[in-house]
């Protein structure tokens, strides 16, 4: 999942070698790549991530004595029981808590999966527009991918369309403080933000994923997926945006005020209700 830090479009050049046949023997024609075409709907509950701490995994993230991946959560940032035994949670509020209301939406989105790995020549392909309140009901949105990001600064972006692979937890793909999962369709890319009717923004950093359910039936967050023969989509703004310089912190202008007065600067919501087709193990 993309955070908080620096989202940078990494510029590189993978060559590919075509060898031919013997002398004497003609090259085979080349193989027409389809690759993997998928398309999700969903209209059904959905809810809205409050800021909140994340309770913190012990396989993931070790204990005091032995503590693991503090490049990606320093020790400052976590919080220790009183006995010194172990991690309790984030020291900060985050997009990823139990703190959820549910609100109203529906997501479309398709993709086409053509590149496996990180390219700035990748051919992969996707469309997605989403629509959903905030828990006032108050305020719609519209969010709408323009353009995918086909190389991650940190990890993988698998071409900026990702199909079946494994992601968060300890795979070193994304935020550990999501559970390890297997997302059937995950993208990266930025696009515009409407706020009732009104573009407020635009070259918003935008990740989507389709996974197996993560949070059981009251919404609540576990160290592993709640229900793995369900569907759940996440969408996530984060405080980040693409400009001509490069990516920069920039809170998103949700419109929608937290009860400390402050306005929330991200957006994660999760749909349920998904179809989904064009995926090999649905």
């Amino acid at each position: 999942m993309v955070g908080k830090g620096r989202i940078a479009l990494i510029l590189g050049v993978i060559a590919g070698l075509v060898i031919g046949g013997l002398i004497g023997y003609s090259l085979s024609p080349a193989k027409e790549v389809k690759g993997t075409e998928v398309t999700v709907n969903a209209k059904g509950d959905v809810i809205w991530m409050l800021p909140g701490r994340r309770a913190l995994d012990p396989e993931v993230f070790g204990t005091p004595d032995n503590p693991l991946k503090t490049n990606l959560l320093p020790l400052e940032m976590r919080g220790v029981s009183e006995d010194g035994r172990s991690f309790t949670t984030t020291t900060a509020p985050g997009p990823f808590s139990n703190n959820v209301k549910k609100i109203t939406g529906e997501i479309s989105l398709s993709v086409r999966d053509m590149t496996p790995t990180d390219t700035p020549a990748s051919k992969d392909e996707a469309s997605m527009v989403a629509t959903f309140t905030d828990p006032s009901g108050k305020n719609t949105y519209r969010v709408v991918l323009e353009k995918l990001i086909p190389v991650g600064p940190e990890h993988q972006f698998f071409g900026g369309v990702g199909t079946d692979v494994y992601m968060h937890g300890t795979t070193e793909i994304g935020t550990p403080l999501m559970p390890s999962m297997f997302s059937y369709v995950t993208l990266w890319g930025y696009g515009d933000i409407y706020l009732n009717g009104k573009l407020v923004d635009s070259k918003r950093v935008i990740h989507l994923m389709v996974t197996e359910r993560l949070r059981d039936d009251n919404f609540k967050l576990g160290f592993e997926p709640a229900k793995p023969s369900e569907l759940e989509i996440h969408l996530i703004l984060p405080p980040t945006k693409v400009t001509p310089d490069g990516p920069v912190d920039s809170p998103v202008p949700t419109g929608f005020t937290l009860p400390n007065g402050v306005e929330q600067p991200f957006i994660h919501v999760n749909f349920y209700g998904v179809s989904m087709d064009g995926d090999k193990f649905l």
